[in-house]
Protein backbone atom coordinates (compact mmCIF):
# COMPACT_ATOMS: atom_id res chain seq x y z
CA UNK A 1 0.00 0.00 0.00
CA UNK A 2 2.63 2.27 0.95
CA UNK A 3 4.03 1.77 -2.71
CA UNK A 4 1.39 2.66 -4.42
CA UNK A 5 0.65 6.04 -2.19
CA UNK A 6 4.30 6.65 -3.68
CA UNK A 7 3.33 5.85 -7.48
CA UNK A 8 0.24 8.15 -7.47
CA UNK A 9 2.51 11.65 -7.10
CA UNK A 10 5.01 10.20 -9.86
CA UNK A 11 2.29 9.40 -12.70
CA UNK A 12 0.74 13.18 -11.31
CA UNK A 13 4.02 14.62 -11.57
CA UNK A 14 4.68 12.69 -15.05
CA UNK A 15 2.12 14.42 -16.98
CA UNK A 16 2.33 17.81 -15.84
CA UNK A 17 6.34 18.04 -17.16
CA UNK A 18 5.05 16.88 -20.82
CA UNK A 19 3.61 19.35 -22.81
CA UNK A 20 3.17 19.57 -26.99
CA UNK A 21 1.71 21.85 -29.31
CA UNK A 22 1.69 22.00 -32.98
CA UNK A 23 0.96 25.49 -34.82
CA UNK A 24 0.20 25.71 -38.97
CA UNK A 25 1.54 29.12 -41.04
CA UNK A 26 1.09 30.46 -44.01
CA UNK A 27 3.39 32.48 -46.10
CA UNK A 28 3.00 34.56 -49.51
CA UNK A 29 -0.10 34.70 -51.65
CA UNK A 30 -2.63 32.13 -52.47
CA UNK A 31 -4.50 31.75 -55.66
CA UNK A 32 -7.33 29.98 -55.39
CA UNK A 33 -9.26 27.62 -58.39
CA UNK A 34 -12.14 29.86 -58.69
CA UNK A 35 -9.33 32.85 -59.18
CA UNK A 36 -7.92 31.06 -61.88
CA UNK A 37 -11.00 29.93 -63.29
CA UNK A 38 -11.50 33.61 -64.03
CA UNK A 39 -8.56 34.34 -66.24
CA UNK A 40 -9.38 34.19 -69.78
CA UNK A 41 -6.70 33.44 -72.10
CA UNK A 42 -6.10 36.61 -74.97
CA UNK A 43 -8.90 38.24 -72.65
CA UNK A 44 -7.74 38.86 -69.21
CA UNK A 45 -5.64 42.15 -68.98
CA UNK A 46 -2.64 42.57 -66.16
CA UNK A 47 -4.33 45.62 -65.18
CA UNK A 48 -7.52 42.11 -63.55
CA UNK A 49 -4.82 40.10 -62.64
CA UNK A 50 -2.87 42.78 -60.51
CA UNK A 51 -6.46 44.05 -58.93
CA UNK A 52 -7.71 40.88 -58.23
CA UNK A 53 -4.93 38.70 -57.57
CA UNK A 54 -3.22 40.96 -55.93
CA UNK A 55 1.42 42.22 -56.26
CA UNK A 56 2.95 38.79 -57.30
CA UNK A 57 5.65 37.70 -55.26
CA UNK A 58 8.19 37.46 -58.22
CA UNK A 59 8.09 39.24 -61.44
CA UNK A 60 10.07 38.30 -64.82
CA UNK A 61 10.04 40.41 -67.92
CA UNK A 62 11.36 38.68 -71.02
CA UNK A 63 11.73 40.42 -75.03
CA UNK A 64 8.74 41.03 -77.06
CA UNK A 65 6.91 42.20 -74.41
CA UNK A 66 6.63 38.97 -71.94
CA UNK A 67 6.26 39.30 -68.81
CA UNK A 68 5.23 36.54 -66.06
CA UNK A 69 4.28 36.84 -62.65
CA UNK A 70 4.50 34.01 -59.99
CA UNK A 71 2.42 33.74 -56.97
CA UNK A 72 4.23 31.38 -54.34
CA UNK A 73 2.17 29.88 -51.43
CA UNK A 74 3.74 28.01 -48.71
CA UNK A 75 2.26 26.22 -45.64
CA UNK A 76 3.61 24.76 -42.89
CA UNK A 77 3.38 22.88 -39.58
CA UNK A 78 5.32 24.00 -36.67
CA UNK A 79 5.24 21.68 -33.63
CA UNK A 80 7.22 21.96 -30.27
CA UNK A 81 7.70 19.22 -27.64
CA UNK A 82 9.08 19.97 -23.95
CA UNK A 83 9.90 17.15 -21.46
CA UNK A 84 10.65 18.70 -17.68
CA UNK A 85 10.82 21.96 -18.83
CA UNK A 86 14.20 21.14 -19.88
CA UNK A 87 14.21 19.30 -23.09
CA UNK A 88 12.69 21.53 -25.99
CA UNK A 89 12.45 19.83 -29.57
CA UNK A 90 11.07 21.84 -32.16
CA UNK A 91 10.69 20.99 -35.78
CA UNK A 92 8.82 22.05 -38.75
CA UNK A 93 7.37 20.45 -41.70
CA UNK A 94 6.52 21.91 -44.96
CA UNK A 95 2.80 20.83 -45.76
CA UNK A 96 2.78 22.54 -49.22
CA UNK A 97 4.53 24.39 -51.63
CA UNK A 98 2.58 26.18 -54.52
CA UNK A 99 3.35 28.36 -57.62
CA UNK A 100 0.79 30.02 -59.65
CA UNK A 101 2.23 31.47 -62.85
CA UNK A 102 0.67 34.25 -65.28
CA UNK A 103 2.47 34.51 -68.30
CA UNK A 104 1.23 37.92 -70.18
CA UNK A 105 2.12 39.48 -73.67
CA UNK A 106 1.22 43.26 -74.54
CA UNK A 107 -0.21 43.17 -70.77
CA UNK A 108 -2.96 40.41 -71.94
CA UNK A 109 -2.44 36.98 -70.23
CA UNK A 110 -1.58 34.25 -72.46
CA UNK A 111 -1.75 31.07 -70.02
CA UNK A 112 -2.13 30.52 -66.35
CA UNK A 113 -0.99 27.41 -64.63
CA UNK A 114 -0.53 26.08 -60.76
CA UNK A 115 1.97 23.44 -59.82
CA UNK A 116 1.95 22.04 -55.99
CA UNK A 117 5.55 20.41 -54.71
Amino acid sequence: MKNFLILIPCIALTACVYQQGTSQHHQGTSVSQQQIALIQSGKTTKQWVLTNLGIPDRTQSEKDNLEVFEYISDRTEKSNKTLLFVFNIDAEKEISHQVTRVVMRDDVVESVGTSDF
